[in-house]
């Protein structure tokens, strides 16, 4: 970050760990700022997607798909346009956009936990214990944002 404060990838690490803390308005200014040097950059676009709570989902949604059609191989696009879909309750739409994120970038923990929630509420159980368990595998591996916790205790009521 001092040999250039304009790094996407610092910029975007800050900007996540504001997230975490609540500092919502600091997130949204470093995010900014990565789409100042790069309007095209499908992380911070998606991550200002989402930290707004997608607001009016239909504009939202119509954003993301604009975005996923220049940028089709973007695991951040795929994933908020899951987060999308999660909170308006389409949980089959959620589930494949997850599943897209989760394709592009399989080694990232929180995709495949989201994979493994949109599953859960399609009721196929079974494959969602399997998600949620390589979901834990790769948590360990890498950071996760889900709560590890409430996967595990998910896992042992899922279990025949």
């Amino acid at each position: 970050m001092r040999r250039d404060p304009r790094s996407a990838d610092a910029l975007l690490g800050l900007a996540a760990i504001a997230v975490r803390q609540g500092r919502y308005e600091r997130a949204q200014n470093l995010y900014l700022r990565v789409l100042e040097s790069d309007p095209a950059d499908p992380t911070a676009q998606a991550a200002l997607i989402n930290l707004h709570g997608g607001g009016d989902g239909v504009q939202s949604e119509s954003r993301l798909k604009t975005l996923l059609a220049a940028q089709p191989d973007s695991p951040p696009l795929h994933f908020a346009l899951g987060n999308l879909y999660s909170r308006q309750r389409r949980w089959s739409d959620a589930q494949q956009a997850y599943f897209q994120a989760y394709a592009l970038d399989p080694d990232n923990p929180d995709y495949l936990f989201n994979v493994a929630v949109s599953l859960d509420h399609l009721r196929q159980g079974k494959l969602a214990l399997q998600y949620y368990r390589m979901a834990l595998s790769a948590a360990d591996l890498s950071r996760a944002a889900f709560d590890r916790n409430a996967a595990r205790q998910r896992i042992l009521e899922l279990q025949p």
